[in-house]
């Protein structure tokens, strides 16, 4: 709408004019009051007050779908979560659905969607409220929940090890879904955060970029999360047949690996970039050790069904020191302005 100029009338007091075409599509008049606020970036944003009241209103989506896989509408509602839907309805008009595809839907909101409760339900409809709000759960108590949950999994497993427990690493499993949970939780908040700049300083951010970084990490973290519920399925099939010198090797990576996640977390936290480098080089020496570990096991002479699990266990570990390392240059990005 073009450049204006910035005038002042009597001693204190600056004015811009207001576009006409914008002022007449919203049926403005002289003493129409509007809200102004100063955006992080250092904008403003010049806002009716009938558009400040629809921005309390309730955000309802529809998902229909003609397919039979549960998986499909699953995918849509959590979609829908991530972006700032509060109501999501899933028609179900004319689907013949797959047997138990009811009670998938019903787990993913349960297990998946924070805050997530069914308000109604019949044949033909899902619908589905989500009754949390931002200020109830903080961006950055989030990501730290997350994160010790995730590092508690693989502390968890060290015990498992050395106990030889399969029942420590079938709860280690089910706490998986746990993290995505927070995982999708904080993916709605940033979305919102991206959607109202106003929003970025109550959650203590500075910038709206900032929110990818954000994203990232929390993705970082809930992939971490996978690689630690499949460290923990793989010792469940071979932890009978492992002897203890190659379990304690093992356990020693592990133990490395969530260090390394831990510190590269605290960075976000602390701002500490000496920490944060610090952190980028003990994980690549991880890395470096996982690789050797991984060739001693694939030349040792043990059975391929206890090779296998290892190689993957092994990989895994591998993995979390390399996003612990991501996470750590994300620190950089953050905290180096």
């Amino acid at each position: 709408m073009g450049i204006r100029k910035v005038q002042k009338v009597g001693k204190s007091t600056y004015t811009v004019s207001l576009p006409h075409d914008w002022v007449e599509a919203r049926k403005l008049t002289p003493k129409t009051e509007v809200d102004i606020r100063a955006l992080p970036d250092g904008s403003l944003r010049v806002s009716t007050l009938e558009s400040m009241k629809g921005e309390t209103r309730t955000r309802e989506i529809v998902i229909r779908s003609k397919e039979p896989d549960a998986g499909f509408l699953i995918r849509r509602a959590l979609a829908a979560y991530i972006s700032n839907f509060d109501v999501i309805k899933l028609d179900l008009t004319g689907v013949n659905m797959e047997a138990g595809s009811r009670e998938k839907i019903r787990r993913m909101i349960k297990n998946k969607m924070a805050g997530g409760e069914i308000i109604e339900e019949s044949v033909n409809q899902i619908t589905v409220q989500i009754l949390l709000r931002p200020y109830e759960f903080p961006l950055d108590k989030l990501l730290l929940r997350m994160a010790t949950m995730t590092h508690d999994m693989m502390s968890d497993i060290g015990k498992a090890i050395d106990k030889k427990d399969k029942n420590i690493l079938k709860d280690v499993m089910d706490r998986d879904e746990d993290v995505d949970k927070l995982y999708f939780m904080g993916s709605r908040w940033l979305t919102g955060m991206i959607s109202d700049q106003s929003a970025l300083q109550d959650y203590g951010l500075k910038e709206t970029k900032d929110c990818l970084e954000y994203r990232l990490v929390f993705r970082h973290i809930e992939r971490v999360a996978d690689h630690v519920n499949r460290i923990a399925s793989k010792f469940f099939e071979a932890i009978d047949e492992i002897d203890e010198g190659l379990s304690g090797a093992l356990a020693g990576a592990l133990e490395g690996s969530g260090s390394v996640f831990t510190r590269a977390v605290n960075c976000l936290q602390s701002g500490s970039l000496q920490e944060a480098n610090k952190a980028i080089h003990d994980a690549r020496k991880l890395i470096s050790t996982a690789e050797e570990l991984m060739d001693k096991v694939v030349d040792s002479k043990l059975p391929a069904r206890v090779v296998g699990p290892m190689i993957i266990i092994i990989d895994s570990m591998k993995r979390i020191a390399e996003y612990g390392i991501g996470i750590s240059e994300i620190a950089f990005n953050l905290h180096s302005q």
